[in-house]
């Protein structure tokens, strides 16, 4: 009987150690599981939180743009009157060939001639 009754204490452990380790096993597989849901949920939210940047970003961009335009077509129509007042005035009133500039004449033209290009 002794025999017997170790074979029968060898099995419960042996049960019993497999049960452990199953256990163990399931439990970590868990733990995995849910680590991984955790990186692909962090992941889907930084890439949401991207596109909503990139969607603020695009609408910035966008109203830029249109006020860009609107600029873009004041001095388009602003353009063709500048150069018919000027052509006006070379008509209406031409300097003399031999008129020169005087320095601060001559300030004042350069200062105009930089503005108006920076604005370009």
């Amino acid at each position: 009987m002794g025999a017997r009754m170790f074979k029968l204490l060898a099995n419960k452990y042996v049960l019993g150690a497999a049960g452990l380790l199953l256990a163990l096993a399931a439990i970590w597989g868990y733990g995995r599981y849910q680590y991984r849901q955790g990186v692909a949920d962090t992941q889907i939210a930084a890439k949401l939180a991207a596109a909503k940047q990139y969607k603020a970003d695009v609408a910035r961009i966008n109203d830029s743009v249109g006020v860009l335009q609107a600029r873009i077509e004041e001095l388009q129509h602003a353009k063709p009157k500048i150069v018919t007042e000027y052509r006006d005035r070379v008509v209406k009133a031409p300097m003399p060939a031999d008129c020169r500039p005087d320095d601060i004449r001559l300030r004042i033209f350069e200062d105009a001639r930089k503005q108006s290009n920076a604005s370009r």
